[in-house]
């Protein structure tokens, strides 16, 4: 269910077996990997676990643009030489691969395909960065609640007889910083989308029926 499951998983391998990439960091729970405006030169790897990335808004709110996990690559602005608009934390224990940029001529040189699949998804994930920011500052909650439900759905879900499960913990309060909201707020959107037959909770378990049913109803267009 996994977005790009299969091309992850062969990227991860043969990153795993290069001799320009370095051994697999394991970290704990917690660990800061990267610092929200900080300017890196690395690309990292994520090779088991999972991934944290979260942002401090100018309004002060912490929004947590995604949750990755193997095969996804983050720290995409040392490419360009910018800040990172993201902490980076493992949740639960995670393993990463470190690629300074400056190594990443000899990956085109000697493995153009891993090159190409490096950069595609860095240019990916700044993409998607940059769009759950702005959708966390302009989108009402329901909106944002929805999409993100039918996002993690889509990166972490299993199908099963009674929908797709999303494989991560979820509570209210980590789903209210994933869209920059109250868990109060949060929890009154979950009751409604609840209600609808939309969404399902079995304590910090999400299952969700039909995920192309959450995609945002369009706004009515002005005469």
């Amino acid at each position: 269910m996994a977005r790009d499951s299969v091309p992850a998983m062969t990227l991860r391998d043969d990153v795993r077996g290069a001799s320009w990439a370095g051994r697999p960091r394991r970290l704990e729970h917690g660990h800061v990997i990267t610092r929200q405006g900080d300017i890196g030169e690395t690309l990292y790897l994520v090779t088991a676990g999972a991934v944290r990335l979260a942002s401090v808004t100018p309004d002060g709110r912490e929004v947590v643009v995604a949750l990755l996990g193997t095969g996804d690559v983050f720290g995409e602005c040392a490419l360009l030489e910018r800040p990172s608009p993201v902490e980076a934390r493992a949740v639960g224990q995670a393993d990463v691969v470190a690629i300074p940029v400056p190594l990443l001529g000899e990956v085109v040189e000697r493995r153009p395909a891993i090159a190409e699949q490096l950069l595609r998804l860095a240019a990916s994930r700044l993409h998607r960065t940059s769009l759950a920011l702005e959708q966390a500052l302009v989108e009402d909650v329901p909106t944002r609640v929805s999409r993100r439900l039918r996002d993690l759905a889509e990166e972490h879900g299993t199908r099963g007889d009674n929908g797709v499960t999303i494989g991560v913990p979820l509570t209210q309060e980590e789903l209210g910083r994933m869209v920059g909201a109250s868990r109060e707020t949060v929890n009154r959107t979950l009751r409604g989308l609840t209600a609808r037959g939309l969404v399902r909770t079995y304590e910090h378990t999400v299952v969700i029926p039909d995920p192309t049913a959450l995609e945002p109803e369009p706004e009515p267009v002005s005469s």
